[in-house]
């Protein structure tokens, strides 16, 4: 029984040991506390207040401190501290946060401090991405106008986002505005030149503005492997063809066919071509192929009446 009585004994010994370290603890936590009271304003730069500042207090050597903020007129107070020397922070969302230190005397009226807060630098890249998100909700309801708008209003303030230039320039193609397009998409190209997507969406603007022979020259500057849809190098060859240029034509209906074999327009359009060169033979063997790459096209019926006329 002595033995069980000697480590019951040891437990409870221990225990105690525990509750005064934990007590001793929350003393140490809350040795800021007294009766002193420290008042004080925070303003923004031009000196009017600013209400719902976050005030922080820490007393020099303690481990916490109090927490307020400031009301209407930009006050706060920090009450229930102890005396000694004590570190302030002021913070508020949009301003740089603030940080002082102050005097504290349990039993006297302690001065008043201010604060003045400075406004916090406005990242750039914020601003753009949530502008461009509130366009891309205009696009999808086909606010072309709208969504322009803020584009331009974006490139006004920020030079630098010239990348909104092909945006911009969306939102002319779709309202048929192929001259003011081409203008900012040509600027975009200015700014990237090897960007290959800006040129293609340049030719195929110059295409549908009916300005053939700019759309062919912009296609001939790209490097073709960095051309990965065969409708941009067809509509070359169709360009061609419609200004009777059958030979130029057939030059980039080969280079589709060569890069991209199962593309069934470019048969088609190379078989047309070819039987205005008097290549019948090669003009069947073209058109047979795109009615069996596409059996359903809308072509496939004058395809099929080229061939029986062809036997």
């Amino acid at each position: 029984m002595r033995i069980k009585f000697s480590k019951f004994r040891a437990w409870r010994t221990i225990s105690a040991a525990w509750v005064c370290l934990a007590f001793a603890t929350v003393v140490a936590a809350q040795d800021w506390r007294g009766v002193g009271r420290l008042a004080g304003r925070v303003t923004d730069e031009s000196g009017a207040p600013i209400d719902g500042a976050t005030v922080k207090g820490q007393r020099i050597g303690s481990q916490g401190g109090p927490t307020t903020k400031t009301n209407g007129k930009g006050e706060f107070v920090l009450a229930g501290i102890n005396e000694g020397q004590w570190n302030i922070d002021v913070e508020k969302q949009g301003y740089e946060t603030a940080h002082g230190s102050a005097g504290v005397q349990e039993h006297s009226t302690n001065p008043s401090v201010s604060f003045r807060l400075k406004k916090a630098a406005v990242d750039p890249n914020v601003v753009i991405t949530d502008e461009l998100v509130k366009a891309a909700d205009l696009i999808k309801q086909q606010k072309w106008a709208d969504a322009r708008t803020i584009y331009t209003n974006l490139l006004a303030k920020y030079p630098q986002a010239w990348q909104v230039e092909p945006y911009i320039a969306r939102t002319y193609f779709e309202e048929k505005q192929y001259d003011q397009a081409i203008e900012h998409l040509q600027k975009a190209v200015e700014h990237d030149p090897t960007n290959v997507d800006y040129k293609l969406q340049l030719a195929t603007t110059y295409t549908a503005a009916g300005k053939k022979d700019e759309a062919n020259k912009t296609v001939a500057s790209i490097e073709e492997s960095k051309i990965n849809d065969p409708a941009v190098l067809t509509n070359v060859g169709i360009n061609l063809f419609n200004d009777k240029k059958p030979d130029e034509a057939m030059t980039w209906f080969n280079k589709t066919i060569e890069r991209f074999p199962q593309y069934p327009d470019a048969y088609y359009y190379r078989g047309i071509t070819e039987v205005q060169l008097d290549k019948p033979a090669q003009a069947k063997t073209d058109l047979q192929k795109f009615v069996e790459l596409a059996p359903n096209a809308p072509e496939a019926a004058t395809a099929k009446g080229i061939l029986e006329k062809l036997k």
